[in-house]
């Protein structure tokens, strides 16, 4: 499937709704089940972050492009993923080791397009 989804900026329930039609029947689910379990915050206002559910139905079943950009190991990675919540427009999801964020994977090409320009995680959210 690529990267076919284009809607609204920031419209959860509308993506939920999408993808939960074009999920195949095997991983069927409603998508009010699917708001839950895929969104780290479920709330109309949140960030676009995916939980490890929502990044598994994403990559693996729905086989939507993402683009990897590694968060350096900085004391200030708490300010970041506060940042990307804010900042992003698509779906991402934070890959954590250690309890430490490693890496961000988008699914909105733009954005990770121009973060891979700045080269710098930090410097493109501070910019952006």
């Amino acid at each position: 499937m690529a990267t076919w989804f284009s809607l609204a900026v920031r419209d959860k329930l509308k993506l939920t709704q999408t993808l939960v039609a074009n999920l195949p029947e095997e991983f069927a689910e409603s998508a009010e089940v699917a708001a839950r379990t895929w969104w780290a915050n479920i709330r109309k206002t949140g960030g676009m972050r995916l939980t490890d559910h929502g990044f598994y139905v994403f990559s693996r079943v729905l086989e939507l492009t993402h683009y990897d950009l590694e968060i350096r190991s900085t004391p200030g990675n708490r300010r970041v993923i506060l940042a990307l919540d804010r900042k992003l427009q698509s779906p991402y999801y934070v890959k954590v080791e250690k309890r430490i964020p490693v890496q961000v994977c988008m699914f909105g090409s733009r954005e990770a397009v121009v973060a891979q320009l700045y080269g710098d995680l930090e410097k493109f959210l501070r910019n952006y």
